[in-house]
């Protein structure tokens, strides 16, 4: 495969307004650790209590000890609420330490975003409004946004203490235009979300310790995560998750693994069927990933992953693939600039 060919496939794409799918990959080069890393750590820090606990936890830790990843070990487990309770906590607490420590470099330092530079170069057209669906609960994208001169709307108004009440029919201006919005759609919720104790939502600013009488409104991998897929403000996000991915004109994928049911099935109806144009990018492209190019992809799709040469190539002509070697075009700064931006 030549490089010019792989170039226009990629800036092909990144012309047709893309919606950006983001997996944890995407905020793995900024610290904030991965799905593995988190099931180590809360294998060793849930302390489960009484016997239901002790029992539903050594069949996840069993499972994880096995190899299974971290929704696969808990995929189908009835889990008592106090347990989960505890795994959410947990994975807040071990989630938003390195999230902080970014917003602080990001404040002192000259943090170079990736995604920034994505999205200036997506805001060079007449589009006044990025739309990214993501799974993560970090705030890397909001940082990108906000250090690239954007506004980030994650559906909530705008304050210290943010409401999502009437955030639906917001719309942000500078001067008498249109300002340029990134908006994300984040379906299992943000480590900035919280319930109070009488169930309202709210919005408040980062920090690295969870707020007295707060429950972070995180939805946990595996099956527990849609328990709560019903309610506010889960609900307006996977909604709006929903139009945009059913309306898309293209996809550029970062990091994710096509694990989730709340996306998947849309990229796969918008692929297979319209034939969407779809650019996929991971250090290592996940079995159902990969399930997903070989089967449901249609004709007008892009992967790649890491190769020790170099980039391993995935499109309709090569898909067993073949390899470009010398740059890692699957990392977002080598494939931006194959893009032009």
């Amino acid at each position: 495969m030549e490089l010019e060919d792989l170039a226009k496939q990629c800036q092909g794409c990144a012309q047709k307004n893309p919606v950006i799918v983001l997996g944890s990959g995407a905020s793995i080069p900024h610290g904030i650790r991965g799905m593995g890393d988190l099931a180590n750590w809360l294998r060793e820090n849930v302390q489960p209590a009484d016997e239901a606990e002790v029992d539903a936890w050594t069949l996840v830790r069993t499972a994880l000890a096995a190899g299974d990843h971290l929704e696969a070990a808990l995929e189908g487990r009835a889990l008592p609420a106090s347990l989960v309770v505890k795994i959410v906590r947990s994975t807040w607490y071990f989630i938003a330490q390195d999230d902080y420590s970014l917003l602080k470099s990001a404040i002192t330092e000259n943090i170079d975003f990736p995604l920034r530079s994505l999205f200036a170069g997506l805001f060079r057209s007449t589009n006044r409004n990025i739309h990214v669906v993501t799974t993560n609960y970090d705030r890397v994208v909001e940082y990108a946004a906000d250090t690239g001169g954007y506004i980030h709307n994650t559906g909530f108004l705008p304050g210290y203490v943010r409401r999502a009440d009437g955030a639906e029919n917001l719309i942000f201006k500078q001067g008498n235009n249109l300002a340029r919005t990134v908006t994300v759609w984040k379906v299992h919720g943000s480590l900035d979300w919280f319930s109070d104790p009488h169930g309202g939502v709210m919005s408040l600013p980062m920090t690295s310790e969870l707020p007295d009488g707060l429950v972070p409104l995180i939805v946990t991998p595996g099956v527990s995560k849609y328990q709560r897929t019903h309610d506010e403000p889960f609900r307006s996000a996977i909604q709006g998750a929903d139009r945009v991915l059913n309306a898309a004109g293209a996809f550029i994928c970062i990091g994710y693994g096509f694990r989730d049911s709340h996306i998947h099935p849309k990229l796969m109806t918008r692929c297979r069927v319209h034939d969407t144009p779809i650019l996929v990018a991971a250090r290592t492209l996940t079995p159902e990933a990969k399930d997903f190019l070989q089967n449901n992809a249609g004709r007008h799709y892009l992967a790649l992953e890491n190769h020790e040469n170099g980039t391993m190539i995935y499109n309709f002509e090569h898909p067993s693939g073949v390899v470009i070697e010398g740059e890692s075009y699957w990392e977002l700064p080598a494939l931006l600039e194959l893009i032009g931006y």
